[in-house]
């Protein structure tokens, strides 16, 4: 017969298995670390900075610009950045071995905070090679930005910056949540499995469920 558990008892089987649950969670944890690490490549982020210096325009130019200055800024930067003639700028400047769309795919752009600076981000496995398209992406914005948009100069700020290791962090999440998922569902399933057994292994086990004394036991011949 199946048992109907209580919230005390579900609460008592946790308390009995919460040590085999932490093992199996760190184990899992520890497994998906190492498989993780086999076959996730490194990546880096390195970003630089822009400095955008609009030209002089009409008060009421002025006044639209700086409604939506920020949305615009980003969005019209992250297209020119993106677009083919800056990209292909890049590849041919560093004679980068890969084709626009795997470029563009590693770019990202950021405003900073309501002005007119823009950061720019790229994700590579190679850290000196995030570096150097980060920084090469600049001096090609420098050079086609000022022919496309009523610009007076694009300048930049600092030289690109590395960050750390991006797939470390990434391996770290990883691994935080592969322990919590494992340990809920190791306890889910121990807490199940009672609900699901038919017999008793103890009088005390009989006790706890039937909530009725146990007065005679045949021991086992």
């Amino acid at each position: 017969m199946k048992q109907e558990l209580s919230l005390i008892s579900i609460f008592s089987i946790i308390r009995k298995k919460v040590i085999l649950s932490l093992i199996v969670a760190t184990v899992v944890m520890c497994f998906v670390g190492v498989v993780s690490h086999q076959f996730m490549a490194p990546k880096y982020d390195a970003s630089v900075q822009l400095l955008i210096n609009p030209k002089s325009v009409a008060k009421e130019t002025d006044s639209y610009q700086s409604t939506d200055s920020n949305t615009q800024l980003v969005n019209t930067y992250n297209v020119i950045l993106q677009s083919k003639v800056i990209l292909s700028d890049v590849i041919k400047r560093l004679n980068l071995s890969i084709s626009v769309p795997e470029l563009r795919k590693a770019i990202s752009v950021q405003n900073e905070k309501e002005s007119k600076v823009i950061s720019i981000h790229v994700e590579q496995e190679n850290p000196k090679n995030a570096k150097k398209i980060s920084e090469t992406l600049a001096l090609s914005m420098e050079k086609e930005v000022p022919k496309l948009m009523n610009i007076d100069n694009v300048n930049t700020l600092s030289d690109a910056e590395l960050s750390e290791n991006l797939t470390t962090s990434k391996i770290r999440i990883y691994m935080i949540l592969s322990f919590v998922m494992a340990l809920f569902v190791s306890l889910a399933v121990f807490v199940v499995r009672e609900s699901l057994k038919s017999t008793f292994k103890k009088v005390k086990d009989f006790e706890d469920v039937t909530s009725l004394p146990v007065i005679v036991t045949i021991p086992e011949i």
